[in-house]
Order: structure tokens, then sequence, then C-alpha cells
């Protein structure tokens, strides 16, 4: 009965994924009914579309011609701003992970064995060990070493001498280093993750080994520093040619004549320290469809050993100049404020030995970048400059509260002081919450929809001013001819339009923003949206690019740099390439310590898989806005009933 059930059940298996029946019950069987196959989707016609009328101002009254898709072509100078932008297809996460696919891999060997041993335990071990060649007890020889300590385990009565500890030398690019592993790594470790040798000799010597010395702390970073230098062109060079592959797909070929790719890059500058007054300053440049990092400058105007030597009164002499000239940190001579700029020239006049033009580039509204590179005309086509869209947003805030505070007259008080208030300033007035809520409406205007991106600046333009329209619309003066008209709409105005069920709210239930504000005072607010809505503004916001992945990788330098700590221009400069790398490849594929020859054991290879698999998480999370959705919720979610004054 077992085996006859059990044969029934396999056939009914067989027969569940999709199998023929046996030849025995073929025959029995009734013939299966053919299922028809499902019916085409119907098409599904967007909606209709009312026609908006574009603002006022004629600087926005033309309309741009829709854009084509180009055939291939060669690298020129990049097309106007006002054209239609294309949304990318995929994120850019997923085009890097797609381009580092053909990279090199960085295959390490295997590390499995290699421990930190307790020294009494081997003691006690050899205690009952003999040798074999006399039979006489083993002694055991301890040379301190930090966390590389030697051991030499001899006999007491023969020559035989057997080493032991991590390895003396390695091969790196078919020379051998005398550097020591475990003290190399930890080296590493250090610079890499904001300890310095002041951390590594706490941990060090609270294990009970030998702290590192000044000298030998500085001899393993400089070796490091030379070391990455040569790994990170190497691997830069995968990068690039991934770029061009991908701008290859794209249809976008390098200018025949040069070979020179014309790239659209975003740039931004960073400081070590806040204020005017830091001593280091960083300027980066990343692929803004790929997300790649294509090259960086740091800028330093003090050296650490120069300055002790100027401090001491010591003489700067020739001989000691050029022997101190490639270790020296100083590169610059100019103030913090003007180390953006210098880093953009400097990274914008080599570009062509990348292989690169950058002929577009997304930055914010400082005007000094641009114009120094501008003034530098690098190549023979022009720079054009978009700006950052989340940079463009913040802008009404700022004038506002410029305007507010210029807007102000004296007043004598009931105590007879005398005093400066704004005009704008009260309850219903240019107050700080109506100065973030319309910066928040005006960005989300900029912005616009991903999926519905706009055509031209009218569309951008009108959906500004039909904010500001909203907000000035009274019961006697209703200004909703640029408000969205559909049955959805976020304007209650249009919407009743189109439910005629729903009663008409009024304006005085709810007053506008800026209805309460005097017509006169209220003229310079529309002065500022007026300049806002320039055409030649709109037209540099029309692709809705940001400078996300720079503020992004800004984040990641300056937690393993730590600003209030003392660091360097080597030491920055070995942070962001480390950085860079894990960006561009992982950090599992561009294991540094890999390319030196050491191995990586499996618990380390598991832990790199872990960080890259967080790390691609909480860059789509930020790239989607996931992280603000659900903190939203959690925050509406909760029961802030729980206690009030009187509720028990």
């Amino acid at each position: 009965m077992g085996r006859f059930s059990k044969s029934k059940a396999a056939r009914l298996r067989n027969l569940r994924r999709g199998g023929s029946l046996p030849a025995s019950l073929a025959a029995r069987a009734p013939p299966r009914a053919s299922t028809p196959p499902p019916p085409p989707p119907l098409p599904v016609s967007p909606p209709p579309l009312l026609p908006v009328s574009p603002p006022q101002p004629a600087a926005n009254t033309s309309s741009a011609a829709p854009s084509t898709s180009p055939p291939p072509r060669t690298s020129s100078p990049p097309p106007s701003t006002s054209s239609k932008p294309t949304p990318a297809a995929k994120h850019s996460l997923d085009i890097r992970r797609e381009l580092v696919k053909d990279f090199l891999p960085t295959s390490p060997p295997d590390n499995t064995n290699n421990y930190i041993g307790c020294v009494e335990s081997l003691q006690e071990l050899l205690v009952e060990a003999i040798c074999r060649h006399c039979f006489n007890p083993f002694t055991l020889n301890i040379s301190p070493n930090s966390l590389s300590t030697s051991l030499a385990v001899g006999c007491t009565s023969c020559t035989y001498v057997k080493h032991l500890g991590d390895r003396t030398t390695h091969t790196v690019g078919g020379q051998a280093s005398k550097l020591r592993e475990n003290n190399t790594k930890i080296v590493h470790e250090a610079l890499n993750n904001n300890l310095g040798r002041a951390g590594i000799n706490r941990v060090v010597s609270t294990l009970g080994f030998e702290p590192f010395t000044e000298g030998k702390f500085t001899g393993h970073s400089h070796w490091l520093y030379k070391e990455m230098d040569v790994y990170f062109a190497a691997r830069r060079q995968e990068c690039i040619a991934g770029v061009r592959r991908f701008y290859a797909k794209s249809n976008i070929l390098p200018d025949p004549t040069n070979d020179l790719l014309d790239i659209v890059v975003s740039y931004d500058g960073t400081w070590m320290t806040r204020g005017h007054t830091s001593h280091i300053g960083v300027g980066i440049i990343i692929e803004v469809d790929t997300g790649m990092v294509i090259d960086f400058e740091v800028l330093s105007n003090f050296c650490q050993v120069c300055h002790t030597r100027e401090k001491k009164k010591l003489p700067f002499t020739p001989e000691w100049q050029q022997a101190h000239s490639p270790r020296c940190n100083k590169n610059f001579n100019g103030t913090a404020s003007a180390m953006e700029s210098e880093a953009a020239c400097r990274l914008w006049r080599r570009s062509t030995t990348l292989g690169l033009r950058y002929t577009t580039f997304v930055g914010d509204g400082d005007s000094s970048t641009y114009k120094a590179v501008k003034d530098l005309n690098p190549y023979d086509v022009p720079v054009v400059k978009e700006e950052c869209v989340n940079h463009v947003s913040k802008r009404l805030g700022t004038r506002l509260r410029k305007l507010k505070k210029e807007l102000s007259t004296s007043i004598t008080t009931k105590t007879g002081k005398e005093v400066r208030r704004s005009v704008l300033g009260g309850a219903g007035q240019l107050t700080d919450k109506v100065i973030d809520t319309m910066t928040s409406y005006y960005g989300r205007a900029v912005r616009g929809d991903p999926k519905k991106p706009y055509s031209d600046t009218n569309e951008m333009s009108t959906a500004i001013w039909a904010s500001y329209l909203h907000a000035i619309s009274t019961d006697e003066e209703p200004r909703h001819h640029f408000c969205p008209a559909s049955a959805d709409s976020w304007c209650f105005f249009r919407r009743a339009d189109f439910n005629p069920d729903e009663p008409r709210r009024k304006h005085s239930q709810k007053p506008g923003y800026f209805s309460k504000i005097p017509k006169k005072n209220r003229i310079h607010i529309t002065k500022v949206y007026t300049d806002l809505t320039s055409r030649d503004l709109l037209s540099k916001c029309l692709k809705g690019r940001t400078q996300n992945a720079n503020e992004s990788l800004h984040s990641k330098v300056w937690q393993k740099v730590a600003k209030h700590k003392f660091a360097g221009k080597c030491r920055v400069n070995y942070t962001l390439q480390m950085v860079t790398l894990e960006h561009n490849i992982g950090f599992h594929d561009s294991y540094f310590l890999g390319h030196l020859g050491f191995g990586m054991s499996p618990s380390k290879s598991s832990n790199l898989v872990i960080l890259d698999k967080e790390c691609d998480r909480s860059f789509r999370r930020s790239s989607t806005g996931t992280t603000g959705q659900q903190k939203r919720k959690r925050k509406e979610g909760k029961d802030e009933s729980a206690y009030g004054a009187g509720v028990f």
C-alpha cells in the first residue's frame, strides 16, 4: 500500500510540473483541454493634459523645440541645456557594478593560519618536547617587534634553531619588502580608520605587544603611500576605460583627432576643518551617469616639518630643501577659500592626460570656480555649467531671509528703547515657517517629477509661479490659473472644478501664506521670484542633476579622517584613494592588502562582502528617498496620546 501511494504521489508531482502521463494511464485519461492564450493587454493611453498658459514674464514665454534622438556622434560641445533630458534607464550603482565586472579581480592568497598566540602556553608545550638530534630540551627566544614578534626555538646543546612568527619578507610588484605582515596590516587600518599611531599603540599595548615608535610607524606609512599610488593609478585606468565603454554604448565616441572623450561631471570642494582657516582642501570629479570617481586633488598650505623647523629658527638651506621637497606636505600657498577654484583648475588642466574632457560640469552656486575654469580655457570647446537643483532650491529661503532683514525700520518700545523691526515680520507675515514652507514648494517645482521631466523652462517656470500665485490668492482675487487642473490636483480651487459634489472652500478658511502681506511689501517678494525664475537659471536645472554623489563621498572621507584631529596631506590623499576604490569597485574587489601579497582570511572576505551589501542598500535608500519616507511613517505611527495634562 505504501509503495502504491508513493508511486501515485510521484505521478501527481510529475503532472503538476507539466510532465506527461505514463503509457498505461495515457490511454484511459481524457484529453487535456487546451487553454487559450491570454488576450493581449489593452493599450493604455495617457490622460489628456489640459493646456497651461505660460507665465507672464517675457523671459519665459518662448517654447523650446522638442529634442530628437541624435545619431552616433563624436565628442563635441554639449548640446543646449534647454533640450529635453533623457531619464536614466538604470541606477548609477547598477551601471558601476556592470562596468567593474570586466576589471581584473584582486585574488589575495589564503591567510587562514595567521594567529596571535600566547607565549606562555608555547613555553609549557616546549617543556614536553626534545631535540630529535641530541634528545635535549628546547629553549624559546623572543624578539619583540610589535604585532610581528619573532620566536626562535633552539636546542640547549646542539646548533638546531627553528624560527617562528610573521613572515619577514613579501613580494610586491616583483620586489621584496622587509616589512612584517601584521605590522603593515595594523598600520594600514590605523591610516584608514582614524586611529593613528596613538590609537594602535593603545591596542597593541593592551594585548601585551611592543608599541610602535614614531620612526617605525612613519616608515610603514610612507611605504604604504608609495604602493598605494602605483595601485590606485592602475585601478583608475580601469575605471576610466569602463566610463568610455559606457559612453560608447550611448553612441558618444571620442574625438577622432585626439581620442579625447567629452563627459559630464559633477565637481565640489570640501575642507578638512570648518570655517575659512582649514589647511587642507579637496576637490573631487565624479562622472554623473555612472557615478565613477574620476580624479581628485588634495591641497595643503601647511607642512608640519617646515613649521617645526621655522619654529626652531633653523636655516632652510638649499640642500635641506632639496632633500625635503619630495615629502613636503605644502603644495599650495593661497588661503582656504581659494582652494576649491585652484583644485578645479588643476583637475581640468590634467584631464587630457586621462583621455577625457570635462565639457559639462554640475556645480553649486559658487561662481568663482566656474569663472576660474572658464578663464583657464583648457580645451578648444567651451565648458558649460549646470546647476545642482538641491542648491538652487535653497536660494529662495536665502533671498527671503535677506529681504526680511533689509526691510526693517526703527521703532521705539514702551520702555523708550529704540530697536529695529522688520516690516515683513510678525504674525501672518513673512515668518520663518512661511519661508521654509515656500522654499520647499519652490524646491519641488524645480526638481519636478522624475517620471515626467520638464520639456522646457516654461513648464518649470509655470510650476514655480503656481505656488506663489496660489499663496497670494484671496476670495476677492483668486489667482489659480497656473495651478494644475485635475481631479487630484493639490490646489483645492482647481480640484473643485472636477468635483461638483464637493463644496468649494473659501480662501478665508485657510488663507494663503502670502495673502495677508500688504501689496506694497509683496512687490519685493515678487521681484525675488522673478529673479529665481529667469530663463538662464532654469535652463541649467532642466536635467535635474545634483551633487549628491560628491556630498556622499565627502562624508565617507571625513569619517575616516576626523576633522578634530590633525592629519597631513599624504594621510588625506591615502584615505581618498581608498574611499575612491571602495566607491568605484567595492570593498572586496579593491582589497589593497591583497595587492601587497598579504592573504585574506575567510572572516575578512565575508566582512568585506557584508560591507559591500550594506553600502549598496544605504546608497539606494538615499537616492530613492526611502529613508525619509520610513522616518515619516514611523513618526506618524507613534501614539503620541500616551500622556497628556489632565488625561488620567
